[in-house]
């Protein structure tokens, strides 16, 4: 989960020069975030989402593998035995035919973001973000002095549907990029892969389709894993990392698959060499930890899977329904279009609960909460029993 717009208040400083207008620096904290500030006892966080603060039975990640060089060779794409094995990866996971030369590592997938958005637009120009999704993505895109513009997904019968009309009709000739999350984060469904052939088709060489694939390895139920890198195209570029796949956000490693266009290529290296961010150690290292990426995702695959069947059994004859959950690590309750979503919030937080409301992702519904599948079980029962209550 991550930052909303009315969170990230910031005083501009009257003493100094002017700062940029790419981020709202002046915006105020709303009462959830004011009341999460106050709070100073003891909280349950039905929200988290950093799996090294989830009480998982995670390996460890310098018993697989020693955060050594034996010296810095820069290179603006990362070390080729790494991109070799984030190949492999695609390969084994997906069945798609990536080739190494066209894998380049980043520090993270904000990084990565970045790089492409530096590549394919100019200040000024348009990027499209699905709605419902993750609320980080449009600072990602005013960060680097773009226009963030939305295009719908609908909710019918536990199925989340590409309004292809409405995101035609949001393209004009200042678009330059339409973000795909897939699977989406907090919807947990995967673009159909005849919405993904499509919206490349309509792309062509209007614009490029960038798709974050952070939760791709984590699908439930029958819906098998997707990745667009399936798909033999030029104008996608696919981003990914170390921070989902093997639940190790704290050592800094994602990547851009590129199509294999030299162009493409060539121009993306650039932007890398501008930075050369990626360290040599945890190349070195994750080369081990993506082979061993099973061992790092099991306690992730039970607990997820567990609390799933938790939420859905607790939620059984009561005014709250749980939408299904293709993949990912979230949970979307829906509950009574009479109930106001932030009084809720609010009203959990005094009672020493964190959740977040659908707002914060903007989901179409009159009330929802966004629930993490991470949550310590007994946290979780004891949140959802409070909700219940409440």
């Amino acid at each position: 989960m991550g930052p909303v717009e009315a969170d990230r208040g910031i005083e501009e400083s009257t003493t100094l020069p002017p700062f940029s207008n790419r981020f709202p620096w002046r915006a105020s904290p709303n009462r959830i975030a004011q009341q999460l500030a106050a709070k100073s006892r003891p909280r349950i966080d039905l929200s988290i989402s950093n799996p090294t603060q989830a009480r998982l039975a995670l390996p460890d990640p310098f018993s697989m593998s020693a955060l050594g060089s034996e010296g810095y060779a820069p290179s603006a794409t990362g070390a080729a035995h790494m991109r070799e094995a984030v190949s492999r990866y695609y390969a084994e996971e997906f069945g798609s035919s990536v080739r190494a030369e066209d894998v380049l590592l980043t520090t993270s997938t904000s990084e990565a973001y970045s790089y492409c958005f530096k590549m394919i637009a100019e200040p000024g120009a348009t990027v499209l973000l699905p709605e419902p999704s993750y609320p980080l993505l449009r600072f990602l895109v005013e960060a680097e002095g773009l226009v963030a513009a939305s295009y719908p997904l609908h909710e019918a019968h536990g199925q989340w549907i590409l309004d292809r009309e409405r995101l035609l009709a949001a393209c004009d000739t200042s678009t330059r990029a339409v973000v795909v999350v897939n699977p989406n984060n907090p919807t947990g469904h995967f673009l159909s892969s005849e919405d993904a052939a499509w919206l490349s088709e309509v792309a062509g060489e209007q614009f490029w389709v960038v798709c974050d694939e952070v939760f791709a390895d984590y699908a439930w139920g029958r819906q098998p894993s997707q990745s667009l890198t399936q798909l033999p195209v030029t104008n996608v570029l696919c981003l990914s990392g170390l921070s989902k796949i093997c639940a190790l956000p704290q050592m800094k490693l994602g990547w851009i698959v590129m199509p294999p266009d030299e162009a493409v290529r060539k121009n993306l290296e650039l932007v890398a060499d501008t930075y050369l961010s990626v360290s040599s150690p945890i190349q070195e290292a994750a080369v081990r930890w993506l082979e061993r990426r099973a061992e790092f995702q099991l306690p992730i695959r039970e607990r997820c899977q567990a609390n799933l069947a938790t939420i859905q059994a607790s939620v059984q004859d009561t005014a709250w329904a749980l939408l299904p959950v293709e993949a990912g690590w979230a949970a979307i309750l829906r509950g009574p279009a009479s109930m106001d979503e932030e009084d809720l919030v609010l009203s959990l937080l005094e009672q020493g609960i964190i959740v977040q409301p659908g707002f914060y992702y903007d989901l179409p519904f009159p009330c929802s909460l966004v629930l993490s599948l991470l949550t310590p079980p007994e946290d979780l029962v004891t949140g959802l029993a409070t909700m219940k209550s409440s």
